[in-house]
């Protein structure tokens, strides 16, 4: 007996040690489940004067996953499937057509940087949400590309550059057909029935962003090959958003400028500004912007003043409690709003959620 245990032991310590080689192995792969859930009360003035419950004020509500596997040699395999979520009805965000609507993709990532294909953000976009794409931000309001029609965009091909210089970052991306506009309405080709006949949702996107101690730039550019198959020609749009931050410690300054062509001869041109003070676990940010060429006429008042103020107090590091309030003025043919506004009429909400990530 004593001599069959001694036999025995090598074999046990050779099964345990195989058990703990093989541990990294099984480490290199990992899928992480994430989502926000941000609701709130809001109060919101324009044709109509509406007291609702709604979804994602102060950031997209939302249910993800995200994978990364370690292939060896530097080159990792990704994934991201995420889906909006309508926290004041329970829906989901992109309807019937969409369930992935906020991102669906896989890529490969090395030193020489990272490869994307499928549903993202555009380049336009993530810049622009550097300022914010939410109902009561006023890039969303005003009806930029970026927050608006070009968010997201379908069948992109996306190159993420690599970390060439300490605090740079960008990418470049090409949608081969962009579907589905959600504020202009001209592309209404159903997600998947894409037609290679026209340019009609060809669409490229760049940016760059840096970041050095308290200082941060960032600039995107997106260029449509047509927008529009309901009207004759190729209508072609440009649009371009920049900004810049200073962060003083006891306040951080941020200025940005965006400018777009549209469907007349007016250009629509965003510039505004917003200071973030933070107090502890309580952050205000106050903000203000002034648009021209809200409507497809040229030299007429359409131009918008939007004054915000925001306030958001961290209850922990993943729950936070917040208030907005917007103001919105438009001149006499102007008619921006959170809501449906009159031509010449001032609009105005106030928000009172609560977010929760996880």
């Amino acid at each position: 007996m004593h001599n069959s245990n001694s036999r025995a032991r090598p074999w046990g310590a050779l099964i345990v040690l195989s058990g703990t080689l093989a541990m990294p192995a099984l480490a290199q792969s990992s899928v992480t489940l994430y989502g926000i859930v941000d609701v709130s009360i809001e109060r919101v003035e324009g044709i109509d004067n509406l007291t609702r419950v709604s979804s994602g004020n102060l950031s997209g509500s939302r249910l993800g996953f995200r994978g990364i596997e370690d292939l060896g040699a530097g080159l990792k395999a990704k994934f991201t499937l995420e889906s909006a979520i309508r926290v004041d009805t329970g829906a989901n965000g992109g309807g019937s057509d969409r369930f992935w609507d906020r991102q669906a993709w896989v890529g490969l990532s090395s030193d020489l940087g990272e490869l994307r294909l499928g549903r993202t953000d555009s380049s336009l976009a993530l810049v622009t949400d550097m300022i914010g794409t939410q109902a009561y931000d006023d890039l969303t309001i005003v009806g930029t590309r970026g927050a608006n029609s070009y968010r997201r965009m379908d069948n992109t091909i996306t190159y993420l550059i690599p970390a060439v210089l300490p605090g740079l970052t960008g990418q470049l991306q090409y949608s081969l057909a962009n579907s589905g506009f959600s504020s202009t309405g001209v592309l209404t080709t159903t997600p998947g029935t894409e037609s290679s006949v026209d340019n009609a949702g060809k669409v490229w996107s760049a940016n760059l962003a840096y970041t050095t101690g308290p200082f941060a730039a960032a600039l995107g550019y997106l260029d449509a090959a047509d927008e529009s198959r309901a009207l004759a020609g190729k209508q072609r749009a440009r649009a371009a958003m920049g900004l810049a931050s200073w962060d003083f410690g006891v306040a951080k300054v941020t200025g940005y400028y965006n400018t777009e062509t549209s469907f007349g001869p007016d250009r629509l041109s965003t510039w505004g500004g917003k200071v973030a003070v933070p107090l502890g676990a309580f952050t205000v940010i106050g903000g203000v912007s002034h648009t021209e060429g809200t409507t497809i006429a040229d030299n007429d008042d359409d131009a918008v003043r939007i004054y915000s103020l925001k306030g958001v107090y961290a209850l922990s590091k993943r729950t936070s409690v917040y208030a907005w309030y917007d103001y919105i003025d438009n001149d006499t043919v102007a008619s921006k709003g959170i809501v449906t506004t009159a031509a010449g009429q001032s609009g105005q909400g106030l928000a009172i959620g609560v977010r929760h990530l996880f």
